[in-house]
């Protein structure tokens, strides 16, 4: 599994956790689960660090994620 596959698997849970609205229901696992993929913020491509961007500003205003 390449960096690009594991980033993709993680970006992957974070859209469905933004879909469920963990970070609303459960901010501390959220937070977490961004914190875990900042690491591979680097090797993202610029479309993928603004999609955890926007993830992490909706985590922090607590505004309901809407696709």
């Amino acid at each position: 599994m390449t960096i690009q596959d594991i980033i993709t698997k993680k970006l992957d849970a974070l859209q469905q956790s933004l879909i469920n609205g963990e970070h609303l229901k459960n901010p501390t696992e959220f937070e977490e689960q961004l914190s875990k993929l900042s690491i591979y913020f680097p090797r993202m491509k610029e479309e993928d660090r603004d999609y955890v961007n926007c993830a992490r500003i909706a985590f922090e205003e607590q505004s309901v994620w809407e696709v």
